[in-house]
């Protein structure tokens, strides 16, 4: 877990890019408002760069990050979950109703802010001698921080690249460099182009990776080599930069990254950390986000396995298990391949189980997220997974036309999971890469990854009535809305369409 040496907060931002009010909720605001001088002298020593980046961190905890929106109102908009309306809670999101997504644009700006406010005053802090290894740390970790919050706000705002619906697209995010200790310095940037906020992430995890060689910090709480390249595969992958992201998952597995083996996978979600965690957001006992809106009240009314007499969480948001028409049910998939006997073969279905009656009626329900902390509704989270990197490259191979080498890191995952390794006979051309998808849905389910999955590929989400239907991938609802309040301090930034 980290040590909170210090919080920062810089509260005086209260207008523009920064505005408090654009966010859905102000959790975030862990501290008072401080002033000035207070702000400024929290970046003139070592303890203090170290403080601010643990605000960082703090910040990727919040319910519209990593806490939960992250997680569920991505699944929730995706197609591998239904609601259940045992809270009321998203249920619009499921639904795909207009201006209900993600809200994570203030929260993460405020990070950016912190990070380079990090950034600026690194080289005008002394570090003591033969501390250079805590410099270099410090500094990759706020470059990597930087390229995962700028990525994330592009995949929730933006088009991805290759995806775009030119007649729609308003450009990516606004790109902020410098930090802003008050508001006399307040900027007022448009929205880059899509190509310059990916230029922009390159470069920060370029930067990042270069650091983090010079130190050896590799805990996967905080930023380290193996994330940076590890994001810099995924972020390459979105960017259909498919030799990048053969090239940096390549290095990254090779820097002693593993995949959990299958005898020991599905224990490793009941595990504090999760064994295959290349970078998760900790959680501490006083940062329990509590039984509303938790990752574990999100997706499970239990308490602990098999225990059908304690209720705990709503169970907000379940597996789609019914096929109508076109529908694509998420565990019927999961159960898809079966034995001559008739017994199913994934391993990873064993993650999903009956919860209770406790609040209305018992579905199946993911159980990745249980108290793993050894407290109810406290739970790390993964961010990055080693398996998705074998996945990654299995994609990025695949459209470069290197079949044989696709085939092969989907077989590790496959493997892995009880499944059967697949030939060249058996699979090839378009049918490898509708695999790899499905390998990702089943393998990242309920972890976020599928509705951005869907996309960055420019594929239909498809939901039978009762969830609204689904989307085109030319609906104006794929891109979350920049918030109002944005819009009316910002006059530089231009609203998503549709909006």
């Amino acid at each position: 877990m980290r040590t909170h040496t210090l919080k920062v907060s810089i509260g005086i931002l209260t207008a523009g890019l920064l505005t408090l009010s654009a966010c859905k909720n102000s959790e975030f605001l862990e501290v008072a408002p401080r002033s000035q001088a207070d702000a400024a002298t929290a970046y003139t020593t070592v303890d203090g760069l170290d403080g601010a980046l643990n605000g960082v961190y703090d910040r990727l905890q919040s319910t519209l990050l990593y806490g939960r929106d992250f997680l569920a109102v991505a699944e929730a908009l995706g197609d591998n979950a239904q609601f259940t309306n045992k809270s009321g809670r998203l249920v619009n999101e499921n639904r795909n109703i207009a201006n209900v997504s993600f809200g994570n644009w203030a929260t993460s700006y405020f990070a950016i802010n912190q990070a380079n406010l990090v950034l600026d005053n690194i080289p005008n802090v002394a570090f003591a001698v033969g501390d250079t290894a805590r410099r270099n740390s410090l500094q990759g970790q706020a470059y990597f921080l930087r390229a995962l919050l700028y990525h994330d706000l592009a995949r929730a705002y933006a088009y991805d690249p290759g995806a775009e619906v030119t007649s729609q697209n308003r450009g990516g995010v606004p790109i902020v460099l410098k930090g802003v200790a008050d508001q006399t310095t307040l900027t007022y940037p448009a929205r880059s182009s899509v190509a310059d906020v990916y230029k922009q992430i390159y470069a920060d995890l370029q930067s990042a990776i270069a650091a983090f060689t010079r130190t050896n910090a590799a805990a996967p709480a905080y930023g380290n080599l193996q994330a940076a390249q590890a994001l810099f595969s995924r972020v390459a992958l979105y960017n259909k930069d498919y030799a990048t992201a053969v090239q940096y998952a390549t290095v990254a597995i090779a820097g002693s990254v593993k995949i959990s083996p299958n005898a020991s996978y599905v224990g490793g979600w009941r595990a504090p950390r999760q064994p295959e965690s290349i970078f998760e957001i900790q959680y501490t006992q006083p940062e329990n986000i509590g039984v509303n809106t938790s990752l574990q009240t999100s997706y499970t009314t239990l308490v602990r396995l098999g225990d059908l007499n304690a209720t705990g969480g709503f169970g907000d948001l379940v597996p789609t298990v019914t096929s109508a028409g076109s529908y694509t049910a998420f565990i019927p998939d999961l159960e898809a391949e079966k034995s001559t006997t008739g017994q199913v073969l994934d391993i990873r279905r064993q993650l999903y189980e009956l919860g209770t009656a406790g609040r209305g009626p018992a579905f199946i329900e993911c159980t990745k997220f249980l108290g793993k902390n050894g407290t109810i509704n406290l739970d790390n989270v993964p961010v990055i997974r080693s398996s998705e990197l074998f996945l990654n490259r299995a994609e990025a191979n695949h459209f470069q036309g290197n079949a044989a080498a696709a085939l092969a890191d989907l077989n590790v995952i496959r493997t892995r999971c009880g499944l059967p390794a697949r030939t060249v006979d058996e699979l090839s051309g378009a049918a490898v890469q509708t695999e790899i998808l499905r390998q990702r849905r089943l393998e990242f389910g309920f972890e976020g990854q599928r509705w951005f999955d869907l996309k960055r590929r420019g594929l239909p989400v498809v939901k039978v009535a009762a969830q609204g239907g689904g989307l085109a991938a030319t609906d104006f609802r794929i891109l979350a809305p920049i918030p109002i309040n944005e819009l009316s301090t910002n006059r530089s930034i231009v609203q998503n369409f549709g909006y």
